[in-house]
């Protein structure tokens, strides 16, 4: 896999993943043409209905929705906002990382190579890396991946890695899930010419 090169070992992880009933080339397409901004306007608009989001949760979801309507965020997007490209295999799989403070308000990533990801150990940051993946389950079906890995660098930024991650992941869960559904249905709708 992509990310064991990059963040082998790793404090938390997230994974998910979708039978597509397309191919691993229109999956993959699909994937990489996908908006996540689109998904998450209305993951968004849903936990602002919630009672009591935390600061940082209801600051990151007013964001969103003040959003020009015309904002995308796709790989290529995260890769210009500070996401390193660790690796690819076209059509079949890609991989991107991220050195920040991910607890903080606004977090500033660092920016970083491939081979500087992997050996970073300054004190106090959290590495994030995430992969999705494509494989083929059939003739005309597939499996789209996701895993998300995040590690610390010392024992003071694990200890904020899991309080933020216990407030964040069932809205990164509930997101990506719908993230996936939303590449499902793109790979599998009919190609209009």
């Amino acid at each position: 896999m992509l990310l064991d090169a990059y963040l082998r070992h790793y404090d938390l992880v997230e994974r998910h993943r979708a039978v597509v009933r397309a191919s691993r080339e229109d999956t993959y397409r699909a994937l990489r043409e996908a908006d996540f901004v689109r998904t998450l306007r209305p993951v968004a608009r849903s936990i602002t209905e919630m009672r009591d989001v935390p600061r940082a949760i209801g600051e990151l979801v007013r964001r969103a929705l003040r959003l020009p309507p015309d904002t995308t965020y796709t790989i290529a997007d995260a890769l210009a906002g500070g996401f390193a490209l660790l690796g690819e295999r076209r059509g079949r799989a890609v991989a991107v990382g991220a050195i920040g403070k991910l607890w903080k308000p606004d977090v500033a990533f660092r920016q970083i190579t491939p081979a500087e990801f992997g050996a970073f150990d300054e004190p106090k940051y959290a590495k994030l890396a995430v992969a999705f993946w494509v494989e083929r389950v059939g003739r005309d079906k597939s499996a789209l991946r996701f895993e998300a890995r995040l590690a610390a660098t010392d024992d003071s930024a694990r200890a904020h890695v899991r309080r933020w991650y216990r407030m964040v992941h069932p809205f990164t869960s509930f997101f990506m899930r719908r993230a996936l559904s939303d590449i499902r249905a793109e790979a599998a709708a009919p190609v209009v010419s």
